[in-house]
């Protein structure tokens, strides 16, 4: 399942493969002391959709990180009303088509409103139909006096917050829950629902909690004089934790005649006291599409058979073509016992990952198929397990079939191992594909008990590996290739590609899960990694130098996704004005002229301008930090490069509070040569 990146345009706007993402505001200028909304405005392509707080039995909810000017504090996101979406017995909670998520911002006493701020979003959030794609985007919305004038939307975000669920008096709704072993009911009473009667609207209540629900089972109502009761089963926390309170969505009603409420649920409520009829009336069940263990056992097999012809199980699958090519010809007893250890490998595979995805699932966690490649040291140890193959595959050096199941070993002695890790490979690699027919019966392997859940897993394996194994008991088939010549050197040669490929693209889902500096780490560990296996054709002296290369590469992969505090320093956007302005303030001004992608700006980002020590530094010598962000093109910014001599980023300049002209620092930074910087221009103030 890989990430989908943002394509750039305006920088509040970006449209993806799936969606459309606006930041917008409700006022351009902001001042100490406002209280003000921004909103995410989310449209979706037809008959796709996102997910709430709650995403219900599977998915992911919309998630924001905020970089924001000093003196700017965002509040949560306050989520619209869901709708229960369905996928066979799958019961999700989301939206579709245009959703604005409304989030409340305050400016501090200490906000500084004479300068233009920046206020970046990096937002994230799963898109699904048949299948599902993380998708992410970097919104940036500039605001206040010198701004560039943004269209406003106060009215459409002002619609947004009058349609948000409201909380009611308590003798308008009250409610609250009890637990009863497996089963769980949330009772209503008050003027507001006092008039629902027996299959006369559609009832349903979104808990907040993840947990406290089974959410594919039906709610089912019992009715009273004073309101009504919805039976369903417990969930994971329910019988786990007990809880004394429970937040959630109430909703009655389909459509635009739709009411909604935010309601807190107590625990014991007594349903009894009401005048409830305590039997509910099981005939109601939710609109789903029907289906059973049996279909979604068979749509297992024919989604894995698909699966065979996902673009990104190519790679891996043509190490097995490269093993029928080689096998070809040799005895039919040998080909038959290689294509059932392919097949015991996929599905040991298939189970292992459908039992770590339930008992995550059941620890509470939101994940889905194809988890593992959200995962940076994961997705990058495959990376290079890929572009390993491939320079095998090219000759630069040899390896055993004990581990990729190629080469000419793969019939004879060790090629069964080899059969049996093609195939663990495979499946790693195919996991985040989702193919035609997998979708529905993926979904409902959480809605049933492990031992179900399980068998829906082999049953995509069967699929999966049925090809292969089906071509393995036919040899003659096989026999129709070719004999062993010197075309199946270049064959052999012609297989690295489609590993490169497959290189290249976990490459690029890392690059999207932790920016450039990660895709250019990988890309040089590619380097040394190519380098040292061409040096270990030497003697001492290359055995040496393939130690080193090594060793390096590994030190660069781990550096290019290793977590890091890139918290406490605030900077300011850039301006030739508040750089004159701090000075008159006293201050010692750094300004970073950068881009996304520039790679030593980046790297120096990392290593020298982030973190809780750097702010500590800036705060030591009263120093500001001010961004002139380049890139998209800005002509001011280019103007101030050219009066330095440059054409390009990155540009480092310094000033003191007293002198209008800046040091200028190397393009490679480290925290001393910053510190020493700072202090130097700190002491300029005192001669």
């Amino acid at each position: 399942m890989p990430v989908a990146t943002a394509m750039a345009a305006p920088a509040n706007v970006v449209q993806t493969d799936n969606a459309k993402a606006t930041l917008i505001s409700e006022r351009q200028n902001i001042s100490a002391g406002d209280k003000f909304y921004l909103a995410l405005e989310m449209d979706l392509r037809e008959h796709w959709h996102s997910y709430w707080i709650n995403p219900g039995a599977a998915g992911l909810p919309t998630e924001i990180k905020w970089q924001l000017p000093p003196g700017l504090v965002a509040g949560d996101i306050m989520w619209p009303t869901p709708k229960a979406i369905y996928l066979g017995e799958l019961v999700n909670y989301g939206y579709e088509g245009k959703t604005l998520y409304p989030i409340p911002f305050t400016a501090t006493a200490d906000f500084d409103a004479s300068v233009p701020i920046t206020i970046t979003a990096n937002t994230g959030w799963l898109v699904c139909k048949d299948i599902c794609i993380p998708e992410v985007a970097i919104l940036k919305l500039t605001l206040n006096q010198g701004a560039p004038e943004i269209p406003l939307n106060g009215k459409s975000i002002k619609n947004a917050l009058a349609g948000l669920p409201p909380i009611l008096p308590v003798e308008q709704l009250q409610g609250g829950f009890t637990v009863d072993g497996d089963q769980i009911r949330f009772s209503f009473i008050g003027g507001a629902v006092s008039n629902i009667k027996q299959g006369k609207k559609y009832l349903r209540f979104f808990p907040v909690d993840i947990g406290m629900v089974k959410h594919n089972d039906p709610q089912n109502p019992s009715f009273g004089e004073q309101g009504f009761t919805l039976w369903s089963k417990t969930g994971f926390r329910a019988k786990r934790d007990k809880l004394q309170s429970l937040d959630g969505v109430l909703v009655i009603g389909e459509g635009r005649s739709a009411k909604a409420w935010t309601v807190n649920l107590t625990e014991n409520f007594a349903p009894d006291a009401t005048g409830f009829d305590l039997a509910p009336d099981l005939r109601i069940a939710p609109k789903a599409i029907k289906g059973g263990l049996l279909l979604a056992l068979l749509l297992a097999f024919v989604g894995g058979v698909l699966l065979n012809l996902m673009p990104c199980v190519f790679p891996v699958l043509s190490m097995k073509v490269m093993g029928f090519v080689t096998a070809a010809h040799e005895e039919a007893a040998k080909i038959k016992k290689h294509g059932l250890f392919f097949l015991v490998g996929v599905l040991a595979s298939f189970l292992l990952l459908g039992g770590l995805l339930l008992a995550l699932k059941a620890g509470g966690q939101q994940i889905g198929w194809g988890f593992q490649l959200q995962y940076p040291p994961f997705v990058a140890a495959i990376a290079v397990l890929f572009f390993v193959i491939g320079l095998n595959f090219l000759g630069l050096f040899q390896i055993g079939g004990q581990w990729t199941g190629i080469g000419s070993k793969l019939t004879k002695g060790n090629g069964n191992a080899g059969a049996f890790f093609t195939g663990v490979l495979a499946v790693i690699v195919a996991s985040p594909c989702t193919a035609p027919a997998m979708g529905w019966a993926m979904g409902y392997t959480l809605t049933q008990s492990a031992p179900g859940s399980l068998l829906i897993f082999a049953s995509l394996g069967l699929g999966f590996a049925a090809p292969f194994t089906l071509l393995s008991f036919y040899p003659a088939l096989l026999r129709k290739l070719p004999k062993p010549g010197a075309w199946m050197q270049r064959f052999h040669q012609f297989m690295a590609f489609p590993m490169f490929g497959a290189a290249i693209w976990l490459v690029w889902v890392l690059g999207s899960l932790e920016g450039m500096i990660a895709i250019a780490a990988m890309l040089i560990a590619f380097l040394l990694i190519a380098f040292a296996f061409w040096s270990l054709k030497g003697k001492v002296f290359g055995k040496i130098m393939a130690g080193i290369a090594f060793v390096a590469a590994i030190i660069m992969v781990f550096n290019g996704f290793a977590d890091r505090d890139v918290s406490g320093l605030e900077p300011q956007v850039w301006s030739p004005e508040l750089v004159k302005n701090l000075q008159g303030e006293g201050k010692v001004v750094f300004v970073d002229f950068t881009a996304e992608w520039c790679v030593t700006c980046q790297f120096n980002k990392r290593t020298s301008l982030s973190g809780k020590k750097a702010a500590e530094v800036f705060a030591k010598y009263n120093a500001a930090f001010v961004v002139a962000d380049w890139t998209a093109r800005d002509d001011r910014i280019a103007s101030e490069l050219a009066k330095f001599g440059r054409v390009g980023v990155p540009l480092y300049l310094v000033y003191s509070p007293v002198n209008p002209e800046p040091m200028i620092l190397p393009e490679i930074l480290t925290p001393k040569i910053v510190e020493q910087a700072l202090a130097k221009q700190r002491e300029q103030e005192s001669k």
